[in-house]
């Protein structure tokens, strides 16, 4: 289990040390323009010609320390609050990928997606836009209030009234923030998963006559996000608008008292500009609310996906890998449909898996690549558990050709080679890629440099097969899980999957419904409802030619 980064740890403690202390020169600055306004009014009152050139000079640099103090504290707050995003998104990947295959795909993927962009949102903008703005009004507001009562307590504490009401108001509405933002962020991710399903197969969803009733889901869905988003701006707009309401009535006040007591206008000048001088970080303040509803519940969504379990990793003593190719064997494994499974694919032994769609054929492959670990029983490879191999020996051992095996965006050389531990020449990837039939797919993107992209879309589904395949022989295992792996491909698929087996010593489990590759296999595995009914040779187990 993870848990979230500390704001202080990597660096960024000293960083918010910097905040504090550019917050403390806001305040000096303020004080100073509260005071050297109080000079330049006292010198209306002074019949000689001389200027207040003093006054006026440290009014004029403090309004300018002032905003050069603001600036570099909204830089250093955005460093902090990316730093710390950044530090949070390489913390949830790394999580995902030693999480179960299977709790992944059981979380839609526009939720996910809404972890890694709308809750990091609200996690840098509470860093960067909330937690330094607080930092610096609870360090301007009191030492401002001090100035006022310093200058005038009377006129200080006339302007302080309206303030604190207002201080306390906003306090009293920021939590009512909690629910409402719960509420957006919820409709939020059920709106961006229903179109991230639903945007890929768009034509298709066109053809299937689906369009008015897709468009009137996602209308209905938007509809209610929009209800959402007007009740937290109401909000957040009235906790903005009580800074500028107290502003005019601390205004008020001011003047109200000074004409009452008959008290110097020098001084009532000093406690507006004071005054004026607070109401920026109150306005500060209504937004941290803002804000710290925003994190909360983005930190809670955040944690929760920490909290997934994570595969197995560490070994119980240090042993070697083994230097040819290990058994595999299921030790009365249960996982998902399946259950008490018993078998051992022997060292460098070809297992063609079939049965039925969702009798748990694709379960056993995860279990043999770690990708998930059984809810009892072991699995292992040889005598270690593939859930306790690191990333580099699990390149080095395993090769693994899924229905979603990932194609990502870039060049078709790192396509072909992805996962593989020792990356060959250029010389060798073409050989290998012209052995399974890419040599068309190499001419029209312009060679091993050519532009593959995102999902391989520029590429058809037998393509990508082919590219799987060529990566599964430049890989070099010793254990080799193939998932249907003739998929899509035309009618010289079965010898393209005869070509990779065949050259390979690896311990080899193959899930196929195809016959001709079946019957390539040294051993067949019967799976049933989640058990391996039967084993035995291909002539033994295949009857009328059917998987």
């Amino acid at each position: 289990m993870s848990t979230l980064p500390k704001i202080m740890s990597e660096g960024r403690g000293r960083h918010i040390s910097l905040l504090i202390g550019l917050a403390l020169g806001q305040a000096i600055a303020t004080g100073i323009a509260a005071f050297a306004t109080r000079d330049v009014f006292a010198a209306f009152r002074d019949t000689s010609d001389i200027l207040p050139l003093r006054a006026l000079g440290l009014v004029a640099s403090a309004g300018l320390l002032i905003g050069a103090l603001r600036f570099y504290e909204r830089v250093v707050a955005e460093k902090v609050g990316q730093h710390y995003a950044a530090s949070l998104r390489i913390r949830l990947f790394k999580h995902m990928t030693q999480v179960s295959a299977r709790d992944i795909a059981s979380r839609r993927n526009g939720s996910l997606a809404l972890r890694f962009v709308g809750d990091l949102s609200a996690v840098r903008g509470w860093v960067s836009l909330g937690l330094a703005r607080l930092i610096s009004a609870l360090i301007v507001l009191p030492v401002a209030t001090a100035v006022l009562f310093y200058m005038n307590p009377v006129i200080g504490l006339a302007a302080s009234l309206p303030i604190a009401v207002g201080l306390l108001a906003m306090a009293l509405l920021g939590p009512r923030l909690g629910p409402v933002h719960k509420r957006l962020r919820s409709r939020r991710a059920r709106l961006a998963a229903d179109m991230s399903e639903r945007i890929p197969h768009a034509p298709e969803l066109r053809l299937l006559g689906r369009i008015q009733i897709e468009t009137r889901r996602i209308r209905a869905r938007t509809d209610k996000l929009v209800d959402a988003a007007l009740e937290r701006a109401r909000g957040a707009a009235i906790l903005r608008a009580i800074p500028d309401a107290v502003s005019g009535i601390a205004a008020a006040s001011v003047f109200w008292v000074a004409l009452q007591g008959g008290l110097p206008a020098a001084e009532a000048a000093g406690c507006l500009a004071a005054v004026g001088l607070m109401i920026q970080p109150m306005r500060d303040l209504a937004g941290v609310w803002d804000r710290h509803r925003a994190w909360q519940n983005a930190r809670r969504k955040c944690a929760e996906l920490l909290m997934m379990p994570k595969l197995e990793r560490a070994r119980m003593a240090e042993r070697p890998l083994p230097k040819t190719p290990p058994a595999l064997t299921f030790d009365n494994v249960a996982a998902g449909a399946l259950a008490d499974i018993n078998a051992t694919a022997l060292p460098g032994r070809k297992i063609g898996i079939i049965g039925g769609n969702g009798a748990g054929k694709s379960t056993l492959l995860s279990l043999a690549a770690g990708l998930e670990f059984p809810q009892s029983g072991s699995v292992l490879l040889g005598d270690i558990p593939p859930t306790a191999l690191t990333a580099r020996e699990r390149r080095e051992m395993i090769a693994l050709i899924g229905t979603r095996s990932p194609i990502l965006k870039g060049s078709l050389r790192r396509a072909l080679t992805m996962g593989v531990q020792h990356r060959p020449d250029d010389d060798d990837i073409l050989q290998e890629a012209n052995t399974f039939g890419l040599g068309k797919v190499i001419d029209r993107l312009g060679g091993l440099d050519g532009t593959v992209s995102e999902g391989g879309r520029n590429l058809s589904a037998g393509e990508i097969r082919r590219i799987l395949l060529t990566r599964a022989a430049l890989s070099k295992p010793q254990v080799m899980l193939l998932d249907e792996p003739d998929d899509a491909l035309d009618r010289k698929g079965p010898e393209l999957v005869r070509t990779l087996i065949e050259r390979s010593d690896a311990t080899t489990l193959l899930i196929t419904h195809n016959v001709d590759i079946a019957m390539m296999m040294d051993e067949l595995w019967l799976v049933e409802d989640g058990r391996i009914v039967e084993t035995g040779t291909p002539d033994h187990l295949l009857v009328g030619g059917d998987c």
